[in-house]
């Protein structure tokens, strides 16, 4: 797979720097050419600076309108060469040098084959140069803005399900296609800087910024806030784990092999994160059961036993109150339900159990069994996937237990 997405990266800078190569061999220069340079290359580090992680790989920046301004001014060339300015910031960014230098390479390849495409298709439909006398139409300026973003959003969806093993669809869908509208809003602003610059002044076009600045704020206070309601929560369940030593980092090697068994059979990385967030979440409910019982060496009795039953409910009460999180609220509900209908809470048997509470229960079995407890010592891995399968049919999911199976043994080795 590694080998794949150096192919493809390789590729696509060796593509993008050729083609970056011819244009600006053809680019006319001028001292009102270099001066505009000099301005719009400097707008465009400041606002590439300002990058928001997208769910599943890549970042959003607010660098399309100055790419789309330049591009409808000065054609192709200048606008690629102002793109390539912007993707050098990556070699600012943590991690190996070697990587960070793949990584702006290939951005300003791919920026450059969306830019020549975008261009192509807007002088196609008639669009024509912004000057100071005159300006585009609404055709050919939304049909070329949407070319930019389709090739854009398709270039890096390719790389990025390479590396995370996933269909580019998938990809595309999950960590792309709400950004359709982002973009197409940004046009008029792209166009506005272009007609401001040419037709007013310079100066004029650092006003247009603020509404730029304004909605990455607000983006980015939406994507923080996410963040927060995962990190309460983590805090809440290690709270739980911490009254318990035997359970210590259940919840995070949980969330590892939930996620990895989700994907192993087929799911979509929205919905692997899903199963993701009920595995951390799982026993999130045990707040509300007491500490006696939490830590109780023998068995429990029948009263205490009913108690602890309830820690699914409580787990999915809480959950729930968290609009990001009703989905994983249902997996965390139902995560102790059996395959032959003896579970609980609501004794729920074979495929009527949501497949994600299938794999959490398979998972979460087989993490307790390879942990130390009061009344007995860890199982070993082999013992434990011995259990698992004995019970395939009365407690677990034949088919979930074959792939956290497969999961493990690719760990192994």
């Amino acid at each position: 797979m590694r080998k794949r997405v150096k192919l493809y990266t390789i590729f696509i800078i060796c593509f993008g720097l050729s083609l970056l190569a011819y244009l600006t061999l053809n680019m006319p220069f001028s001292w009102e050419i270099a001066k505009g340079f000099l301005f719009w290359s400097i707008l465009i580090l400041a606002t590439e600076s300002f990058r928001t992680p997208l769910p599943y790989g890549g970042f959003v920046t607010l660098g399309f309108p100055i790419v789309y301004a330049t591009l409808l001014m000065y054609g192709p060339a200048f606008s690629s060469l102002i793109a390539f300015c912007g993707s050098l910031l990556e070699l600012k960014s943590k991690g190996d040098k070697k990587e960070r230098a793949y990584k702006a390479l290939f951005d300003g390849g791919q920026l450059t084959i969306s830019i020549s495409l975008a261009w192509l298709v807007y002088r196609q439909v008639g669009g024509t140069f912004i000057t100071s006398f005159s300006s585009g139409s609404i055709i050919p300026l939304g049909l070329s803005a949407l070319v930019y973003f389709v090739t854009n959003s398709f270039l890096v969806s390719v790389v990025l399900s390479l590396e995370k093993k996933t269909s580019f669809i998938d990809m595309w869908l999950n960590n792309f296609k709400w950004l359709t509208p982002n973009y197409l809003a940004q046009t008029p602003l792209g166009f506005l800087m272009a007609v401001i610059y040419k037709q007013i002044s310079w100066w004029s076009v650092v006003f247009i910024m603020f509404p730029l600045y304004i909605a990455h704020y607000a983006y980015k206070l939406y994507t923080d806030m996410q963040r927060e309601h995962l990190g309460v929560i983590q805090a809440l369940s290690s709270a739980v784990e911490a009254r318990d030593p035997y359970t210590e980092k259940h919840s995070k090697r949980m969330a590892e092999y939930a996620m990895a068994t989700a994907r192993e059979m087929g799911f979509s990385m929205y919905d692997s994160q899903v199963v993701r967030y009920a595995a951390i979440l799982h026993d999130i409910g045990k707040i509300g059961v007491s500490d006696y019982i939490l830590s109780k060496p023998g068995d429990l009795t029948k009263e205490e036993w009913k108690r602890m039953q309830k820690h699914s409910r409580i787990g999915a009460d809480i959950v729930t109150q968290i609009d990001s999180f009703k989905e994983a609220s249902k997996l965390v509900y139902h995560h102790h339900e059996r395959y032959n209908g003896q579970g609980y809470p609501d004794g729920l048997r074979g495929e009527d159990i949501p497949l994600g509470a299938r794999i959490i229960a398979v998972v979460d079995a087989y993490d307790a069994m390879t942990s130390r407890r009061p009344y007995r010592k860890a199982y070993s891995r082999e013992e434990a996937v011995a259990e698992l399968k004995k019970n395939i049919g009365t407690q677990f999911d034949g088919k979930v237990v074959e792939a956290f199976l497969r999961v493990i043994e690719r760990d192994a080795n």
